[in-house]
């Protein structure tokens, strides 16, 4: 589409555009606004400044002709030559701070805005925002104050700039670009007026867009009671074994299938899928190319949720079996998770279908991840700080069950408080941004894929292509989610996120300012003392203690000093750090006993060798601790 002609669409949405005349390629020039611009409007002409298309600070007639030739002449130069089917435009020249808004159709976002600082280094400058066309306002603007134009807002200079005016061209755009068959649109300049927006020069290309079906589930992917673990062994080394001894503390009913054996763990093993009661749910652990013929077999019978452990499938190319998958899912209204998978875990069954080497604790968090081997990882590490999951989903390559589907499922699960999730590549995005939107529970994301080359490698291991970080994040916390940079945080910060204020306690005061810079540069108050506060300590801590937080109690500080700190200073809104250092006179286990007495109290026993017994004790009783400053940092 040439611009004129793309300016009328534009005014079709209520879009402002400059005012603006057509000439055709001999005709004379008038306009009756200046200064003014002269444009060419030619399909063979893309950018039109590169080449000498355009022409601004015109003020007359008599220069309007003058420009015109200059353009000819630019344009031949360049081997570019006029016909009847061009056309010139002639519009008002709009002075204003130059934004700029763009669209483009993505295979997993679909339509796509991107809004932000406009003019000739904007490729440099890169000082946009992405927004989603399903986007409300409150959207728009948590994703526009992300930009650094957007700092203007509400005053620069002693000028005022009305956010309501992005809000009102964004959302204009979202529904031209929604009803429209466009593929891509840049509009550059915007210019911002007292009036509004205006649309100062624009580009489009059309195109029919694909649109994604949306599934949607009719049962409960964690409505687990009768289970069969398909590929159950009694070979220490395969995968089937750890499912069967994994799964044999649950409350639910749990059937063992292998051709080859009669019984496991002093279960009854069933033959086949014929000799099975009724069942609800499938977990699959044989080799791939028998995986098809089972889900089709299991569809047929009611099976509602399948769980697919095999590996096989997209991750090493063989794409065709696993969009049959997923086509057996649509057709028997299937919940598949997988393939290439870890298994799912529920805390209220206490029902552990993974193979996980590690112990599960009980907890108020949702661990979804496509990686199945950052999923064990995460898992080992929350068990050794005492730290237990509500849900866990490994997704593996998502032929069916994807983010939103896992997300949509979690807002059902009255234990589940906190939703966290490592993600490599996506394959739904509007729907995945809807399950954020809709949900009431906060969620945590950590992305990895942020080279080209991790990008290559999370192709090659789930089968997904990782997509663009920059979009994907911009997105995920536009529509609110929490993004996170470490991945350490998807286990430890969910719990702690409420608290806005920190107290600390230590026998140190080095190690003590190293912990305060590092709970205010994640965005955390230290807490300030009242005067009553430093009268009660007065009375109770050496003269030479900090008389300020963090409340350093001297080295020599034994167990009673740490316990009448605490008497004086605990509240229940703080999040309080118990620094402890290995001085001489310092008593590692009694302090400890103590600081587990306490909620919300975290314990930092900073050393090694003499605080073995203390970590032995903090294991035992399931707490929290740690023996270092830096991991402190994933908490905040």
């Amino acid at each position: 589409m040439k611009e004129y002609e793309i300016y009328e669409l534009l005014k079709k949405y209520g879009i402002n555009t400059p005012k603006y005349e057509v000439f055709d390629i001999d005709a004379p020039l008038y306009f009756d606004r200046f200064p003014a611009v002269l444009k060419i409007a030619s399909d063979k002409v893309v950018h039109k400044s590169d080449v000498g298309g355009v022409r601004v600070g015109i003020d007359s007639p008599e220069e309007l002709e003058v420009a015109r030739q200059e353009v000819v002449e630019n344009l031949q130069q360049r081997g570019i030559f006029l016909d009847i089917n061009d056309k010139f435009i002639v519009e008002e020249f709009v002075q204003g701070e130059e934004f700029y808004i763009g669209g483009l159709y993505d295979t997993i976002f679909e339509e796509i805005l991107l809004f932000g600082k406009g003019g000739t280094l904007i490729e440099i400058e890169k000082d946009v925002c992405y927004i989603d066309t399903q986007a409300n306002k409150e959207e728009i603007l948590r994703s526009f104050k992300t930009t650094k134009i957007s700092k203007m807002f509400p005053t620069f200079r002693g000028k005022k700039y009305r956010l309501e005016f992005v809000v009102d061209v964004v959302q204009k755009f979202q529904k031209l670009f929604i009803n429209e068959n466009i593929e891509q649109f840049d509009v550059n300049p915007l210019i911002y007026t007292d009036e509004g927006f205006v649309a100062v020069d624009a580009r489009l290309k059309p195109g029919k867009k694909q649109k994604r079906a949306k599934r949607i589930r009719s049962s409960n992917i964690f409505a687990n009671q009768n289970i069969a673990i398909f590929g159950a062994t009694d070979k220490e080394n395969k995968v089937g074994y750890a499912l069967a001894k994994n799964s044999l503390s649950s409350s639910a009913n749990i059937y063992f299938v292998n051709p080859h054996l009669d019984t496991l763990f002093g279960k009854k093993v069933y033959k086949s899928i014929d000799e099975l009661p009724p069942i609800d749910t499938a977990v699959i652990a044989i080799p791939a190319h028998l995986v098809l013929e089972l889900i089709e077999e299991l569809g047929k019978r009611g099976v509602k949720n399948i769980i697919v452990i095999s590996a096989g499938f997209k991750e090493v190319g063989n794409k065709e079996a696993e969009e049959k998958m997923a086509s057996l899912a649509r057709k028997y209204d299937l919940n598949v998770i997988g393939p290439n998978c870890l298994g799912i875990y529920n805390s209220q069954k206490n029902l552990n279908l993974t193979f996980a080497r590690a112990s599960i604790l009980p907890g108020n968090i949702a661990l979804i991840s496509q990686s199945g081997a950052v999923l064990t990882a995460l898992i080992d590490k929350a068990y050794t700080h005492s730290l237990g999951f509500s849900h866990i989903i490994s997704l593996g390559n998502m032929a069916d069950f994807d983010f939103a589907d896992a997300i949509n499922a979690m807002e059902q699960e009255e234990n589940c408080i906190y939703i966290n999730i490592y993600a490599e590549g996506l394959q739904n995005g509007k729907s995945y941004l809807e399950a954020i939107r809709n949900t009431n529970k906060p969620i945590a994301i950590y992305k990895a894929g942020k080279t080209k080359e991790a990008k290559k490698a999370a192709f090659s291991h789930t089968g997904n292509i990782s997509g663009d970080y920059d979009m994907l994040i911009g997105l995920s916390y536009a529509a609110g989610a929490i993004i996170k940079e470490d991945i350490d945080e998807l286990i430890f910060a969910s719990q702690f996120a409420h608290f806005s204020e920190v107290l600390i306690i230590t026998n140190a005061g080095g190690p003590g300012t190293i912990l305060t810079d590092l709970v205010v540069q994640h965005g955390k108050k230290i807490y300030r003392l009242s005067k009553q506060e430093i009268e009660q300590l007065n009375a109770i801590l050496p003269s030479t203690w900090s008389h300020n937080n963090p409340v350093d109690i001297i080295g020599d500080a034994t167990a009673q000093r740490y316990q009448k700190t605490l008497e004086v200073l605990y509240k229940p809104h703080l999040l309080i750090f118990v620094l402890v250092t290995p001085q001489f006179m310092t008593e590692p286990l009694p302090i400890a006993k103590i600081i587990t007495k306490y909620k919300n109290v975290i314990p930092i026993f900073f050393g090694e060798e003499s605080f073995k017994e203390v970590f032995n004790y903090f294991q035992e009783q399931k707490v929290l601790y740690f023996n270092d400053l830096e991991n402190v940092a994933n908490i905040l």
